[in-house]
């Protein structure tokens, strides 16, 4: 629903994670994911689309398949920078 998302202009939109496509084959990616199927287009890391990014985790565990294969269960952290200059001009 990345479209849709960056539609609105988000600035950042947290995604859910869709378990890194599950199985992962070396060069390609994501083999399946839930809801998304074969080759699902966005498994895990960073898209931008316009203003708007979207991070996507591979999560800690497994979904359809009892493991993972070539796809390490990730925590992402992220920093959030406020760039607006507060003193720069006054609120009104």
């Amino acid at each position: 629903m990345f479209s849709l998302y960056s539609s609105y202009q988000f600035d950042v939109i947290l995604s859910g994670h869709v378990h890194g496509g599950q199985v992962r084959l070396p060069f390609i990616g994501g083999l399946v994911a839930p809801n998304q199927g074969l080759f699902p287009k966005y498994t895990a890391a960073k898209y931008e689309k316009e203003d708007s990014v979207m991070i996507v985790s591979r999560g800690l565990r497994n979904s359809i398949f009892p493991q993972r294969i070539f796809n390490r269960p990730e925590v992402i952290v992220i920093t959030l920078k406020n760039t607006l200059d507060l003193d720069a001009a006054p609120l009104k």
